[in-house]
């Protein structure tokens, strides 16, 4: 048998960010993110614009403790 082999993927972590009016937003590396919006017109302009109004973070893979994998 030969030796067993790892490979790793990485993703970086988000911290701080702002979307629209939405402030503090963290987000690890694999896990996504989406937003949803609203039209809301805009007087000014005279159109529709799209507004966030919510942030949602889904985990995409479980995690695990690496230093369990005794390497």
């Amino acid at each position: 048998m030969g030796d067993a082999g790892y490979r790793f993927a990485a993703s970086p972590n988000v911290t701080g960010q702002t979307i629209g009016d939405i402030t503090g937003i963290d987000k690890k590396g694999w896990e996504y993110l989406w937003v949803r919006y609203e039209h809301k017109k805009d007087e000014t302009a005279n159109e529709l614009i799209q507004r966030p109004i919510s942030v949602h973070i889904e985990r995409v893979y479980r995690t695990n403790d690496l230093n369990d994998l005794g390497i």
